[in-house]
């Protein structure tokens, strides 16, 4: 059985774990000396080792100076896509090898999310001090937040659809409700309508709308009226989130509000009831082999706290309705029970694997190459080792992990189900580091041709496979993590 990786693609991976704390010890001090004393490393060690990295990638993953160091663009982006790679390492262990659950082992110290609301801004101090975790939030569209997510810049993503959240994005996700998202409309104080306690969408179908663009790209105003069995209005506006509160600020347009949208408050304006009681849902997607299900859990519930405490603060006047009233006692109870219930998950954490029983780039090398080559003796020849020295060394690995690796028989010696089960997944985690490679290669070096060799500078930047030649060209040092790799763009 030959496995579809990524070989054909990235030769070699560049990055090994102690690389990886190299690199994230430089972003965090900034100091040579001191990045190589938290790498437990000698300052020259280190200096050459950042430029074997270099070479590695054919990126410049680092600034340096006589004593200083700094990550740059290119090597911020290869230090969160090395450490998700592990995390999806360590996962894949615990899920194939190991037979556990597809929990994420832990929480990332930073979590990397997009929000299309401005409130997740509020949670900051509120994750740092009640979940031990820091926020790094960006701000976009619906839909860009969600392409964010699709395209592995994030690990969360918090939004809003009119359809299952879940299904928005083409990627492994774990989503969590964050409200139950009724819709209201607003309308200038001197509109015909805003003396109704609730009006109806079909009143106001010769209004000038204006409207969101939801995350699939669909008209949130024409979907709400769709899916009440009305024709959409025929003046519609569709404009981004902050353009659409200051219409209708102004008084230029009449939209759909809502206790997750943003608020206008201003005195010229009011929010009535619609009769057809429009829903959207407000949401929270995490990509479950970063962010652990309590850490995604108890986030979503202070969302949703935070949702609450804000609408009954600034749209009071709504409560006098029994429907807004009794919908505001069951999300109430609601976010409770999910609080309690994040609150006891997170006391029971998955255990973390021992630093012993982690598998690193060059285990990954070693049942790669038995899995490729159908046998432990064609596999030796490859890596140019004795058969009893490759047994030996698989045997090491498998006392480390406590778990067979191997099938032994009087046939000869396999690997077992598990283990190719999960060196197929690995394929796909090498697939997401080369694209990332990628995406800062054709960054920093645009307008360059595949199959072009860049010896411009100190680095030289390998981009061989050429269009069906499925073989790339290699480097001469050995060892999964210490050749340099053949970077291929996509044409």
């Amino acid at each position: 059985m030959r496995l579809t990786s990524v070989p054909d693609r990235l030769t070699q991976l560049p990055f090994a774990r102690p690389d990886l704390l190299l690199l994230d010890a430089v972003g965090q001090y900034g100091d040579l000396a001191e990045a190589a004393r938290r790498a437990g490393m000698r300052p020259g060690a280190a200096e050459r080792q950042l430029d074997r990295l270099d070479r590695a990638t054919g990126l410049r993953l680092t600034l340096r100076g006589h004593h200083t160091a700094r990550l740059t663009s290119a090597g911020s982006r290869m230090l969160v896509a090395g450490r998700r790679f592990f995390r999806q390492v360590d996962q894949a262990v615990q899920t194939d090898i190991y037979g556990r659950g597809t929990e994420a082992l832990n929480a990332p110290r930073i979590l990397n999310i997009a929000s299309a609301e401005p409130l997740m801004e509020d949670l900051v101090e509120d994750a740092a001090d009640g979940l031990g975790i820091l926020l790094s939030v960006s701000h976009d569209a619906p839909h860009q937040v969600l392409q964010q997510l699709s395209g592995y810049r994030v690990d969360a993503a918090h939004t809003w659809s009119l359809d299952s959240l879940r299904h928005s994005v083409d990627r492994t996700v774990r989503s969590y409700d964050v409200l139950d998202d009724p819709l209201w409309v607003t309308l200038p104080v001197g509109h015909p309508l805003a003396a109704r306690e609730t009006v109806s969408l079909a009143d106001l179908r010769d209004e000038s709308w204006v409207s969101e663009i939801g995350p699939n790209a669909e008209v949130l105003v024409t979907r709400v009226y769709q899916g009440a069995g009305l024709t959409p209005p025929a003046r519609i506006q569709v404009t981004g989130a902050s353009v659409a509160r200051g219409m209708l600020r102004r008084g230029d347009a009449v939209g759909l509000g809502s206790p997750a949208c943003p608020a206008v408050f201003a005195p010229s304006l009011v929010r009535r009831s619609v009769v057809e009681r429009p829903r959207r849902t407000a949401g929270l997607l995490v990509d479950p082999s970063v962010v652990p299900h309590a850490l995604g859990g108890q986030l979503a519930a202070l969302l949703t706290g935070r949702y609450l405490s804000r609408f009954a603060e600034h749209h009071g006047d709504m409560l006098r309705d029994p429907w807004w009233a009794d919908w505001f006692r069951r999300q109430t109870a609601e976010c409770e029970a999910r609080t309690d219930a994040a609150a006891r998950s997170s006391e029971t954490p998955p255990a973390l694997p021992a630093e012993s029983a982690e598998v690193d780039v060059e285990d990954l090398h070693l049942l790669r190459a038995v899995a490729e080559h159908g046998s432990i003796n064609r596999a030796a020849a490859v890596l140019s080792i004795s058969q009893s020295a490759l047994t030996r060394r698989i045997h090491r690995l498998e006392l480390r992990l406590g778990a067979r690796l191997l099938l032994r028989s009087s046939r000869g010696t396999d690997l077992t189900g598990p283990t190719r089960q999960f060196l197929t997944r690995l394929a796909g985690f090498e697939a997401e580091l080369y694209e990332a490679g990628v995406a800062c290669w054709s960054v920093s070096r645009p307008g360059a041709l595949v199959g072009e060799a860049d010896d411009s500078g100190p680095h030289r930047v390998y981009r061989g496979l050429r269009a069906g030649t499925g073989r790339a060209r290699r480097g001469a040092e050995p060892g999964l993590g210490t050749a340099r790799p053949t970077v291929a763009g996509r044409g």
